[in-house]
């Protein structure tokens, strides 16, 4: 398949992704919607005010508008697709605390090789020789450090998505390695395609963010 026939067929695959998230949020009970995912209601902007790493933004019930708080700004088709989805699939299921891998998420196998592509090795790519440099910019998007491998971080980028980015910082006869954590509850929150680009999106974003 040639570069411009396959960014053609990615782009209506998004469209139809972002039609469907949209449909089905604007048929759920905004009450409901705010019990399960943790977020809250703004009845004057008919819209969710949904906390994303540090920052907050409206997603409009009916619309899927998504916006910042801060400037108004809008956000890709990637994440506003996550932001209806984890405002849909929100169960309200108690995070549980208990770690989990992706090959460990329903379906999870199947996506492996994507995920680590997608994951994993820009992870290391960026970060691998750099830990410390990664918990610092994790502090910035309130990261929370945890007891796992030689550094660790959680990130909550949704209300009850907490995610952990694990370095093993390697030595002599093995290289730096990494790994990327789930709350059991994860499958409540997200469908396992969208655990294959969330991480993915928060490691591009950090990456943006090196000096």
């Amino acid at each position: 398949m040639k570069q411009n026939e396959w960014s053609e067929r990615e782009k209506f695959n998004l469209g139809v992704a972002l039609e469907k998230a949209i449909n089905e949020l604007s048929q759920a009970d905004p009450r409901i919607v705010c019990l399960n995912s943790g977020v809250t209601y703004n009845r004057e902007q008919k819209s969710f005010m949904l906390p994303y790493l540090n920052r907050k933004y409206f997603v409009n019930h009916h619309t899927g508008e998504v916006k910042s708080l801060l400037d108004g700004k809008r956000v890709s088709i990637h994440l506003q697709i996550l932001f209806l989805h984890y405002l849909y699939h929100s169960s309200g299921a108690p995070v549980k605390g208990e770690w989990i891998t992706f090959k460990e998420l329903p379906g999870g196998q199947i996506y492996l090789e994507p995920y680590q592509k997608r994951t994993i090795k820009p992870l290391l790519n960026y970060f691998g020789q750099k830990a410390e440099k990664f918990v610092e910019i994790a502090f910035s998007l309130d990261g929370k450090t945890a007891p796992f491998g030689d550094v660790s971080i959680i990130l909550r980028p949704f209300p009850r998505v907490p995610i952990g980015f694990v370095f093993w910082k390697g030595d002599a006869e093995f290289p730096p390695s990494a790994n990327i954590l789930y709350d059991a509850s994860a499958s409540h929150y997200l469908p396992t395609e969208d655990y294959a680009l969330l991480p993915g999106l928060i490691i591009w974003e950090m990456a943006a963010l090196l000096s």
